[in-house]
């Protein structure tokens, strides 16, 4: 068994409430729940209106798999309007 793990670190383009934050946010991790069966959470920069920081894991028994899902979870998610990526930390166990 092999798991990718990554903390995705997010600048948000425009909530101005925590309110408008939590509904970007709960949409997207929607998204890539739905589009690439992994688990992801808020993890950090709860109470910051512009940033965000996830947590994504996927469990498959090969590790290259576990590092190509991250990769294109990460590309997806720079491709949404109102989200820009700042760092990426990732790794397979």
């Amino acid at each position: 068994m092999r798991v990718g793990i990554a903390r995705i670190t997010l600048r948000l383009a425009y909530p101005f409430s925590l309110k408008e934050k939590r509904r970007l946010l709960k949409g997207l991790m929607a998204q890539l729940k739905r589009d690439f069966n992994v688990s992801v959470a808020e993890i950090d920069e709860q109470d910051n209106l512009r940033a965000a920081v996830l947590g994504v894991a996927v469990v498959s028994n090969d590790g290259g798999l576990s590092q190509r899902v991250l990769h294109k979870l990460v590309a997806q998610i720079e491709r949404h309007p109102d989200v820009s990526v700042e760092q990426v930390e990732s790794e397979v166990l």
